[in-house]
């Protein structure tokens, strides 16, 4: 804000103090105009199903960028087949940038991979330290030309990791998404913006790998919009949306994983905003389509949602619509009439 900006709007405000009691400020000579709506969307009876759909299909549409974009770059044993193309593509970018010979300061690798079905993914290294392998201060781009895993997939668009830590466990840094966009079969997650991320991983005596991302949406929020046959729509989380993702994958046994989301997001096809808050986490088999376990609250203007995970089948919408602290009705849903795809 200038100060001239500032300045005006000081004056005009203590104007409006002065003539509060004659013709109001801003409304003309009828006392006033109306209050502008509330930022926060009201949660009804009528559209309790909209809010669990949207609040759902951001767990989706977030979950699918962190696969591709975070865990992609990092390296990680989980994710996409996508994701599995990009972490073959780094490990030959860094061998480039680790095998000597020309070496100067601030260089640039450069590694392009094809991709199984058709496209490429290019992987740009700036070692800006000259250390010949990923370290803070360096900047990972990935750009994902038509790459497709199969006939039906398609990822397109870039990633540009900024790293703050590096070490084979863990990696934080700033996440650029610039028109990622991943589509399978007739459905599609697109992702615009940034958010400070940190990726770590562990192994037990067992075999059992647990990875774990964190996010966090910086001031220039993040965007992200979905698109099925039977749904569409496009969710901004504001500055300091959080995410937590956990994967648990035993070696002889079947895995797991669990989603956390917190902060506020606007929900363009209701053109409102609603608070997430998760506890405990929602938490899904890695050979089920739906949860299992968990319980996400949406706040909205002076009501509140519920929405709990009672098994794979079904879902549990409990509705506070007057803010009173009771939840005064309880619907139950099929997942699959919230996440129709």
């Amino acid at each position: 804000m200038t100060r001239y900006l500032a300045l005006d709007r000081t004056l005009r405000a203590a104007a409006c103090l002065g003539a509060i009691l004659a013709a109001g400020c801003g409304g003309g000579g009828d006392g006033g105009g109306s209050p502008p709506p509330p930022e926060l969307l009201q949660i009804t009876a009528g559209n309790q199903v909209a809010v669990a759909r949207a609040t759902a299909a951001n767990f989706v549409s977030l979950g699918s960028v962190n696969d591709v974009g975070i865990v992609g770059s990092s390296g990680a044993q989980r994710g996409s087949a996508v994701a599995g193309a990009a972490k073959h593509a780094l490990g030959k970018a860094m061998a480039v940038a680790r095998s000597g010979g020309s070496l100067r300061p601030l260089a640039t690798y450069t590694v392009t991979e094809d991709c199984p079905a058709g496209g490429s993914i290019s992987i740009t290294i700036d070692d800006r330290d000259n250390s010949g392998t990923a370290s803070a201060g360096d900047v990972l781009t990935m750009a994902f030309t038509d790459c497709r895993d199969s006939a039906s997939s398609l990822i397109k668009g870039g990633v540009t990791a900024s790293l703050a830590t590096v070490s084979d466990t863990q990696m934080t840094g700033l996440f650029t998404f610039s028109q990622l966009t991943l589509v399978e079969g007739s459905e599609s997650v697109s992702a615009n913006g940034q958010a400070n991320a940190t990726y770590s991983e562990a192994t037990d005596a067992a075999g059992t790998m647990t990875a774990r991302t964190t996010i966090s949406v910086t001031a220039a929020g993040l965007v992200t919009s979905i698109s099925t046959p039977g749904y569409s729509d496009t969710f901004t989380n504001d500055p300091d949306f959080s995410a937590v993702w956990t994967d648990v994958m035993p070696r002889n046994a079947p895995g797991y994983s669990t989603s956390a989301l917190a902060g506020r997001m606007h929900i363009a096809s209701l053109n409102g905003k609603i608070i997430l808050a998760t506890d405990p986490p929602v938490h899904v088999w890695s050979a089920e389509q739906y949860p299992d376990s968990g319980v996400i609250l949406a706040t909205g203007y002076q009501s509140k949602l519920r929405l709990t995970a009672v098994n794979t089948q079904t879902a549990r919408l409990e509705l506070d619509a007057n803010n009173d602290g009771a939840f005064e009705s309880t619907r139950d849903v099929a997942w699959n009439e919230l996440l129709p795809y």
